[in-house]
């Protein structure tokens, strides 16, 4: 069995459908990307307004491309626990 980590995403969304809450299963230590959420992908996600790191008021940086998603979390923040990175994707 492989062992899951920081690449891998899980999503779950609000009622509204406004929000996509995505989790990284591991605590990323350099910038991801997350391919179902480019714009191009097949997935068909709209556009992202707003990322916010759970936990935390430091700034994320993202950029949503056609290809990808790409995301780089606070390099000086670092959680009590980093078995999971939660990520508040608030649409636009």
């Amino acid at each position: 069995m492989n062992k899951l980590g920081e690449k891998d995403i899980r999503f779950t969304r609000n009622k509204a459908n406004t929000v996509i809450y995505a989790l990284a299963l591991g605590w990323p230590t350099e910038s991801f990307a997350v391919q179902s959420l480019g714009l191009s992908a097949a997935t068909r996600p709209r556009r992202i307004g707003r990322i916010e790191l759970l936990g935390t008021d430091q700034k994320v940086n993202w950029q949503q491309e056609t290809d990808a998603l790409r995301v780089e979390l606070p390099k000086l923040y670092k959680p009590a626990v980093d078995f999971s990175a939660a990520l508040k994707l608030t649409l636009a």
